[in-house]
């Protein structure tokens, strides 16, 4: 339960940041300036499935806690480097996105897509630290554990 601990200053800065990134998104001065078109939906997209991630992983968690320290995290912990890995697709999206938006519209626009941009590289390198965290659980846990070395040494479980 250790890994859960160490990541929920993650999820928090997570909801932080998209929340942050939903204000700066505001459709009724984007709308103004930008018809509303695939971008913008997928955003919006994006920022919603992270925040279910944050929610759905933060009562996986708590819900394994209540069940002790036995419960052992390997299903878990290759979900959570699954989802990471979308996560990060997703907002290196919106990272081009912001840039493209920032670079061809007016300075106001622009600027609050270049600020998107921004707390969406944020956010990739918050994924990329759960996805490194996650995965370093596997290892250490699964193929570097020194218990788990003779446990099937002539093909058959010992």
């Amino acid at each position: 339960m250790h890994l859960h601990s160490n990541n929920s200053a993650n999820y928090i800065l997570f909801q932080l940041l998209t929340i942050a990134v939903l204000i700066l998104l505001d459709p009724t001065y984007v709308t103004a300036y930008i018809s509303v078109n695939y971008e913008i939906v997928l955003i919006y997209i994006v920022s919603a499935l992270t925040l279910l991630y944050c929610i759905v992983s933060v009562i996986m968690y708590f819900l394994l806690a209540k069940r002790g320290e036995e419960t052992p995290l390997t299903n878990c912990s290759l979900s959570e480097v699954i989802f990471s890995t979308a996560g990060i697709m997703g907002w290196l999206i919106i990272i081009g996105i912001g840039g493209t938006i920032s670079q061809r519209t007016i300075i106001e626009t622009g600027e609050r897509f270049g600020w998107i941009g921004a707390l969406a590289g944020i956010i990739v390198a918050c994924f990329l630290g759960i996805a490194a965290l996650f995965t370093m659980n596997v290892i250490n846990d699964k193929v570097l554990a020194t218990g788990r070395m003779r446990k099937y040494e002539k093909g058959y479980p010992q």
